[in-house]
């Protein structure tokens, strides 16, 4: 539980910690993969090891492993500077407001200025002690799911088995919905609070700047997995087991091959190797290896971006994402994944049976997804990006962000400081609006003296901020219950899966058969799927501010309908994936199946 309330959490968080050190989301997507790259790392050979040690120490020393790297992944907040945002609402920025106006000639912008190289750089660099700390929390969370589910595994009967592995996936379920819960309630809190008068933080959550305690929740999860942990150091290496499962492992110990066994290096590796061979060798393990890799990519991408998602496509904040997550989303996901361990149970299912229920939720969970590829909101009216100045005779976009009423202004290409204008226009910055001159009333800056708002526009003012103009913003829930829907169903599956890996493959493979399907897993979806969303989701982008100290470009304006279009379609692409491979495991086990009535009417046949 601890585990997956952490590596939730920090998804939860991803696109204040991307808004926070101005990283593209191809750079915020290796922050989330390097858990699976420090994972990756160790997932064979602990799996490998898996029966030799004892797995609840080596689970409780995995655990502290998660403890050291979580306390890396929060340093960044505490040796870094405090975070600087651009606000030009307030008149106490005035002096920067003016700056940002349109000048005949070229000034520096504070965005420009010199920038105490080393020190501004080493600060810019802060988000490599994330990397490093997720990459160590990584190796540490190696060793649950192979030793874990073993050790439940082997201390229970068969039927047992399918049920107390529902429950225990069941709860680690209930950790992302907490994760994206306690990121809702973290983002809502400013992210140096403590270390500044919030009374001076003049933005609130919906400004495109506002970043909130994303470090906040790690901390909590340092004290939950110390907690936690704790009782492991004191577990049996065995536990007395039912009397089917112990003369299953009886039987297992008196047939196993000496290699596994021996202390001899050679002899390890050459067990290793034909451990190897079993396993790549049985099409039904290979059918649920695709099967798991293709749900993970979808998982890992969606788990990923979801709320960066929600907050582009449908203008939400990101504690309100992470809400409508973590309330409404996961709780179909947790209950879809009890139900489905209760049929397991109830109708006594094998093999035959699981990869039917996993067939008929495949098909649901991708019917259910489809309406989300419709569903999203118009990207903001952004002058020069989505729509011509009001000021330009053309009807199509030229290319670039300036136009001939501002092409004079020196504005700087590479901040988006956005104001909103007439027949709500939003442009990048005062400047790309043509302004002059500020007013002030109420301690709010206007932009007067305008050039680009069309006709009689000098006479009218801009404000700050984007134009939040949507006619879709209930939309959302159309996706929310989409998604449900779909995760209520692919949850029937996730038991399903997880017996599966244990089921096609030979028992005294049975840990390392996990761990591989893991290493795999994190080889071909959980590096590269946040990865692969994360480079579509740059591909999307159609304005890319930049930090003139660390030369970082960072995307602060989204094409919404390519977003969602590539987003969501890599999702159903991922879904046909795993119902074609489960429609193959299917033909393999009738097929199996059918061999063994045959060969038992045969043995019949000879008695007689």
């Amino acid at each position: 539980l601890h585990q997956v309330l952490a590596g939730t959490y920090s998804r939860s968080v991803l696109s204040s910690i991307e808004r926070r050190f101005e990283l593209p989301s191809t750079i915020s997507a290796v922050v989330s993969s390097s858990y699976q790259i420090g994972n990756l790392t160790v997932m064979a050979l602990v799996s490998y090891l898996g029966s030799k040690v004892n797995r609840p120490r080596f689970l409780a020393a995995g655990s502290l492993l998660l403890f050291i790297g979580y306390i890396l992944v929060v340093l960044p907040q505490f040796l870094g500077d405090l975070y600087v945002f651009a606000d030009l609402s307030t008149t106490s920025t005035s002096n920067h407001s003016q700056t940002f106006t349109c000048t005949e000639v070229a000034e520096i912008t504070p965005h420009s200025t010199s920038c105490e190289m080393e020190e501004e750089k080493a600060n810019s660099n802060m988000y490599i002690f994330i990397i490093v700390g997720m990459m160590v929390c990584g190796i540490g969370g190696a060793p649950t799911q192979p030793l874990g589910l073993s050790y439940v595994d082997d201390h229970a009967s068969e039927h047992n088995s399918a049920l107390y592995i529902g429950i225990i996936t069941t709860i680690t379920l209930v950790g992302p919905a907490l994760g994206y819960l306690m990121g809702s309630f973290c983002l809502k809190i400013w992210v140096d609070f403590g270390r500044v008068d919030l009374d001076s933080i003049t933005i609130d959550p919906k400004h495109q700047s506002w970043v909130g305690a994303w470090w906040l929740g790690f901390i909590v999860c340092i004290v939950v997995i110390a907690i936690a942990s704790f009782p492991l150091w004191f577990f049996p290496k065995h536990l007395e087991k039912p009397e089917e499962k112990t003369k299953e492992v009886v039987s297992w110990l008196l047939n196993w091959e000496f290699p596994f066994y021996s202390r001899n290096t050679v002899s390890l590796f050459l067990g290793l190797g034909a451990a190897f061979a079993r396993l790549f060798k049985n099409p039904q393990y290979i059918c649920v290896l695709v099967i798991f890799t293709s749900i993970g990519f979808k998982i890992a991408g969606l788990g990923t971006f979801v709320v960066k998602y929600l907050e582009v496509a449908f203008g939400k904040s990101a504690s309100q994402s992470s809400f409508l997550i973590g309330a409404i989303n996961l709780p179909f996901l947790i209950i879809g994944t009890l139900l489905g361990s209760v049929i397991i149970k109830r109708w006594k299912l094998q093999k035959l049976g699981m990869v039917r229920l996993c067939i008929c939720g495949f098909v649901l969970s991708f019917a259910c997804m489809i309406p989300s590829f419709f569903i999203g909101c118009d990207t903001i009216a952004h002058a020069g990006l989505t729509v011509p100045y009001p000021t330009s005779a053309e009807t199509e976009i030229a290319d670039g962000v300036e136009s001939t009423c501002n092409s004079m202004c020196h504005c700087d290409q590479n901040t988006y400081i956005p104001v909103c204008g007439p027949a709500n226009i939003t442009y990048l910055s005062p400047c790309h609006a043509g302004c002059t001159d500020t007013s002030s009333e109420s301690g709010k800056n206007e932009y007067t003296s305008c050039s680009c708002l069309g006709a009689n526009g000098t006479s009218q003012s801009v404000t700050i901020g984007r134009c939040f103009v949507s006619n879709c913003e209930e939309s959302v829930w159309g996706v929310i219950v989409s998604k449900s829907l779909s995760n209520f169903f692919s949850g029937m599956c996730i038991t399903a899966i997880m017996i599966l890996k244990m089921r096609t493959v030979l028992p005294q493979d049975k840990s390392f058969g996990i761990g591989i399907g893991l290493l795999v897993y994190r080889v071909l979806a959980a590096i590269p799927g946040p990865i692969a969303f994360g480079a579509l989701i740059d591909s999307s982008c159609l304005f890319w501010s930049q930090n003139p100290c660390s030369n970082r470009s960072y995307c602060t304006v989204y094409d919404n309908h390519k977003y969602r279009r590539g987003f969501i379609g890599l999702v159903l692409i991922a879904q046909i994936a795993s119902i074609v491979a489960a429609i193959v495991l299917h033909s393999l086990v009738v097929k199996e199946q059918g061999k063994y009535t045959f060969k038992q009417e045969h043995k019949v046949e000879d008695l007689n």
